[in-house]
């Protein structure tokens, strides 16, 4: 299914930044078109233009906001088989990057993909890929205020590597003809947007609060409370495909 052509919105919000109000602006731009080829940026890590310029991808954007170092770009893909999928993966792997990464998520289709980017229902977009620009992040960071409004740094975020986004609900997408090569990091999330770590107070309060919920609902015997049937049947693929990984990684 071809993924649709968003239209290009842009917005005005009021933010409170400092204890002065400012007005902060923010919009999508279209950085990649179906059927023309994307230009590699001299930031780049070797390969990953390889990969935007797979027959599949179609339509690509960067979701800005003022005073934010807007690093990360998406791309859409329209597979229409696992193999397709396994393809890009494949070329995932090739680029010459310290971490390159596979998020599986149990919906069917991407939603929000950044500040103002939102996809309408039944894009049936099977792959996202994005990726950050970890020099644009490093020198916004340098002269960033800390704290930036409620965000106190404890360091440098951190940006997103290549990532391919896999939406396992969609029905491009058989798991269990999923290759994830070595070296190429597999795990379970959404779309990265901004940062991979943010690496804020607030960020690690929540990773600890997380843990520590994990413990105690471990003891329960607690899972997930109110899902449908479709959606526990999709995370549990994931969840066993994750083990699987694991334990081939060992």
């Amino acid at each position: 299914m071809r993924a649709p052509i968003c239209t290009i919105a842009y917005c005005v919000a009021l933010v409170g930044m400092t204890s002065t109000n400012l007005f902060a602006a923010g919009g999508t731009s279209a950085v990649a078109k179906k059927g023309e080829p994307v230009i590699a940026m001299p930031d780049w890590p070797e390969g990953a233009v390889e990969l935007l310029n797979d027959p599949t991808r179609t339509d690509g954007w960067n979701s800005w906001f003022s005073e934010w170092p807007n690093d990360v770009n998406v791309y859409a893909f329209e597979e229409t088989t696992t193999d397709d999928i396994n393809r890009l993966i494949e070329k995932l792997a090739a680029i010459k990057s310290e971490v390159c990464q596979v998020r599986l998520s149990h919906l069917k289709e991407p939603k929000g993909l950044g500040w103002t980017l939102s996809m309408p229902e039944g894009n049936g977009i099977p792959v996202i890929y994005s990726m950050g620009d970890q020099a644009r992040v490093d020198e916004w960071y340098k002269h960033v205020r800390k704290p930036f409004g409620v965000m106190e740094f404890l360091d440098t975020p951190v940006a997103v590597p290549p990532t391919l986004t896999i939406f396992v609900g969609n029905e491009a997408v058989n798991l269990d003809e999923l290759k994830i090569p070595e070296g190429v990091m597999v795990n379970f999330g959404y779309v990265p947007t901004h940062f991979q770590r943010f690496n804020t107070k607030a960020e690690r309060k929540r990773e600890e609060e997380a843990a520590q919920a994990k413990k105690e609902n471990a003891k329960l015997g607690d899972g997930e409370k109110d899902l449908d049937a479709e959606t526990e049947a999709i995370l549990e693929k994931i969840d066993a495909f994750l083990k699987k990984q694991g334990e081939a990684a060992k």
